[in-house]
């Protein structure tokens, strides 16, 4: 059974969205590994009862996301591959570091 099919049905829309915001960062700037652990972040976060994810927007959660993750894998660690400032994450989803950053703490 994929994560994707542990998703409650009130969720699937949601998780969708945002796992196809944090798919196509995946793949600009990071790799396949990545974004699979991010995806399993943010389907935890929708099994979360109740799901925080119910509330907010989703390009702020999926930038949440990847932030928790890559702070966690040292992303922003220029010796490390991939490599991605937390900066650009955020420029990316088009929201502010600090929207970003209270997110990140729910991740």
């Amino acid at each position: 059974m994929t994560t994707s099919e542990k998703i409650p049905k009130a969720m699937a829309e949601i998780y969708s969205a945002i796992t196809a915001l944090t798919d196509a960062f995946s793949r600009k700037y990071l790799n396949e590994e990545y974004a699979t652990v991010i995806r399993g972040v943010i389907g935890a976060l929708a099994r979360k009862r109740p799901s925080p994810l119910a509330k907010g927007k989703a390009n702020v959660w999926a930038a949440a996301a990847i932030h928790a993750v890559g702070r966690v894998n040292f992303l922003d660690d220029p010796s490390q591959t991939p490599y991605c400032k937390p900066k650009a994450i955020y420029e990316f989803f088009g929201i502010a570091e600090s929207t970003g950053q209270n997110k990140v703490r729910n991740c």
